[in-house]
């Protein structure tokens, strides 16, 4: 049987109840037995031209009785759940809820019997009754819409061929705000009262719009576009075709968010937006390609947001927090290519990584950055309009680029494709001759023979060039001040021998070029190519420097290192690092002078007592405290047991969003355990708090003396985490950051944790988070002796 070619899809909800009746009508072509995939649905009957068809369920598949003909009627109904995050599930806000539906990867078919696969696509007509007063979002706009006497009934507009995982549905007493953009209508929804926070992102969307479709050369394929705030959401976002959703912190700006937040807003909202084009008019064929959806709008999300967002260091958060993020987790042994090979739908959520989306995004940037943006673009273009509401591969998009720019780009992508890790570039220079060898990077031994194709990045003052590597080894003649990956998008570590370091680390190097070697050479004394004091003399080294990107990842290194080694010198320098640079940024004119405050403070709470002396007095003017120095206040009075009670009456009628996520990540610091579990115990088991609560659980492993108690936590509810975000990375993550870091003098525990649990969904995870444990166990070693 072929997949069907349209749905229509006629549900009846009662809202209260949280359970629907649905008339499913599907078109296509069936002859013989017809499979869909069908969870947790009560079938009733199946029809044929007015016939009953015999039917059966078993293992997640409804199998349909041989028939031959163009039209199925599927009776069945459904359930709303009120734990899980995944398919339709209840968002609760206050005193009144949203119904709203999380459908990637495999959500669709515990919603409707479907073909839920992504190469399934199909033509979508939705109509929706419900027994109370309220709005109803759909993908596409309403052709019928009746609001009165204590009913609402919708009948929406067909959509173009799409695939399930991008239908959205959304019932629910929405708060909403419009703007024009052309002759399409931009949305943001939200629940009750909060709309106005939403202005930020509905003014920037308009922005976006127009810069979007002049790069895709593409209109926006729907008349209208639906920005939807949720109070309970599993994901950070997703990218539902025209009518993408949120965690209201991803979407709404108010009084609680910060400037890094803000920023953060911004990407996101550009990340959902450029998958419009990206992944939902062209879409993967299967999940292999994942990457190629996540970390094309990756890159693109920071693209278009610089050039419309110019001054906010938009391509220096993008080398740390993906470039750097990504080849964190990708110089592991347990890596795996940016392309992978899904067999099983419960493989599909540990592919949503920072290799997916990090090092993808920065292999795409890379690969531009050699092509030449011009030729990359119109790639893009030809890859958009070849394969149109239909779906396509990597191979596809390389076709299409190599045809636009006249270089071979399958060949050059295939070598970082296929290939799980990255290469070590190590520099020397010999009468004049700098020589560059290529070997594979990992923080444990390794002996790969692997060759990649590079691109290196070459400079001088006022002349650029590059060059591809391919071999073992190159030399280029006649060096003199050359520089390698001056502005760091080559994705690889760079080793500087000899005084090379001392010839390219100067004051006119790129604040990008210093980030990436403090980030090197960070990575090398983890692998133990370097001891600790010669990693902090790069620091004494790098340390009065001043730039944003700089001064932020010299933070996040110091932190982790504070969260690795048991080191009162290194408490010491980190906190006089973060009292010289309070001074310098306490007062800065420039936005992104809040980023690195907002840290500083946080950090100091942390590790500072003076400075928590001082700083928790200010929670009693809490209301009037600029959102960057809030987190260091409530961290400084969990921390020092200061009127722990204003705290849980916060906790517990939290302003919004922000300020509960704030609280919930300053109490897991609070100094005895058994607090901390009390507190965990409490909100594991708020309705309000179950899709922001992980938050607290992934804080809590930065907390040293809490970490034993935290392995039985993790232990005893885990299972309760799995069922929440099922579907989601969210547990693979957890599990692979707590053996990581909280197993830390705990190898006993993490192995009797790995043994009795089974999470099939983390199995890449916890080998990941075993690895990472090994290496850090190995510098605490080296570091004691």
């Amino acid at each position: 049987m072929s997949s069907p070619v349209s749905y229509d899809l006629k549900f009846d909800f009662k809202f209260k109840e949280l359970k629907y009746d649905c008339v499913e009508v599907l078109r296509g072509n069936f002859s013989g037995n017809t499979e869909l995939n069908c969870e947790n649905l009560a079938v009733t009957s199946v029809k044929m031209g007015g016939r009953d068809v015999p039917f059966t369920i078993a293992d997640r598949k409804l199998v349909i009785g041989s028939t031959e003909g163009n039209e199925l009627t599927i009776n069945f109904s459904g359930s709303v759940s009120e734990t899980s995050l995944m398919g339709i599930h209840d968002a609760k806000y206050g005193n009144g809820h949203i119904i709203t539906t999380q459908m990637e990867p495999t959500g669709a078919r515990s919603v409707f019997p479907c073909a839920d696969e992504p190469a399934s696509k199909a033509k979508f007509k939705v109509e929706v009754s419900v027994d109370d007063e309220v709005e109803v979002i759909f993908n596409t706009t309403p052709l019928v819409r009746e609001v009165a006497g204590g009913k609402s009934h919708f009948v929406f507009d067909e959509t173009p061929p799409m695939s399930t995982y991008l239908i959205y549905l959304g019932i629910g007493k929405f708060d909403i705000i419009s703007k024009k953009a052309g002759d399409r209508v931009l949305y943001v929804a939200t629940s009750p009262g909060k709309a106005k926070e939403g202005r930020f992102s509905l003014k920037l969307l308009g922005k976006l719009f127009k810069k979007y479709e002049a790069y895709y050369k593409i209109k926006f394929p729907l008349p209208k576009m639906h920005l939807i705030a949720l109070p309970q959401f599993g994901a950070g976002a997703m990218e539902n075709w025209g009518a993408i959703t949120f965690r209201e912190i991803a979407l709404l700006v108010n009084n609680s968010t910060s400037f890094r937040f803000k920023k953060q807003v911004g990407y996101v909202v550009s990340h959902e937006f450029a998958h419009q084009w990206f992944g939902d008019l062209v879409t993967m064929k299967w999940w292999d390609d994942l990457w190629l959806n996540e970390s094309f709008a990756t890159f693109v999300g920071y693209k278009i947001l610089a050039k419309v967002q110019k001054d906010w260091n938009l391509w220096e958060d993008f080398q740390r927090e993906e470039t750097l993020s990504s080849m964190k987790k990708d110089g592991l042994l347990s890596t795996h290519p940016i392309r992978v090979e899904v067999r099983d739908p419960d493989e599909i959520s540990e592919i949503f990584d920072d290799i997916s989306y990090g090092k993808g995004a920065s292999i795409l940037r890379m690969t531009e950055q050699y092509i030449g943006e011009g030729r990359y673009r119109e790639g893009i273009y030809q890859y958009l309009k070849s394969h149109e509401y239909s779906n396509a591969t990597g191979e596809d998009l390389w076709s299409s680029l190599s045809a636009a720019s006249r270089v071979e780009v399958s060949s050059l992508m295939k070598s970082w494709l296929e290939k799980g890790g990255f290469p070590l570039v190590r520099v020397s220079e010999e009468n004049g001759v700098m020589h560059i060898y290529q070997e594979k990077f990992s923080y444990l031994a390794n002996d790969d023979p692997y060759l990649w194709q590079i691109p290196i990045f070459l400079e001088r003052p006022g002349k650029r060039r590059k060059m591809l590597l391919k071999k073992k080894h190159g030399k280029i003649k006649n060096a003199g001040d050359l520089m390698i990956n001056p502005n760091g998008e080559g994705y690889y570590r760079v080793l500087l021998e000899g005084n090379l370091i001392d010839k390219m680390l100067t004051d006119k190097s790129s604040s990008e070029f210093v980030m990436k070697l403090i980030d090197d050479y960070y990575a090398f004394l983890l692998s133990g190519r370097i001891d600790l004091p010669q990693f902090m003399s790069i620091v004494d080294r790098v340390k009065g420097r001043n730039e944003y990107s700089v001064v932020l990842r010299l933070e996040g290194i110091l932190s982790e290192l504070g969260n690795i080694l048991d080191s009162e010198p290194l408490n010491t320098m980190t906190v006089s690092y973060l009292r010289d640079k309070l001074t310098v940024f306490r007062d800065g004119q420039e936005e992104n002078s809040k980023v690195i405050l907002e840290r500083v403070l946080t950090g100091l709470a942390l590790k500072d007592r003076e400075f928590r002396a001082s700083e928790k007095l200010k929670l009693g003017d809490y209301a009037g405290i600029m959102a960057e120095e809030r987190t260091a206040v409530l961290l400084s009075a969990a921390i020092e047991e200061y009127d722990t009670e204003s705290l849980w009456n916060m906790l517990k009628n939290p302003e919004n969003d922000m300020e509960s996520i704030r609280t919930m990540n300053a109490m897991v610091h609070m100094p005895k355990n058994e607090e901390v579990t009390r507190f965990l115990d409490y909100i594991k088991t708020r309705p309000e708090n179950r899709a922001n609560f992980i938050y607290s659980m992934f804080e809590a492993i930065s907390n040293k003396k809490y970490r034993l108690d935290l392995w039985k936590w993790s232990s005893e509810n885990i299972n309760l985490v799995r069922e929440i975000f099922v579907g989601s990375s969210t547990v693979s993550r957890y599990v692979e950051e707590l053996i990581a870091f909280g197993g830390i003098g705990n190898r006993n525990t993490v192995d009797d944790f790995v043994k009795n649990q089974n999470i099939p969904e983390a199995v890449r995870a916890i080998k990941n988070g075993m690895e990472r444990l090994e290496i850090n166990e190995k510098l605490v070693q080296r570091t004691v002796k």
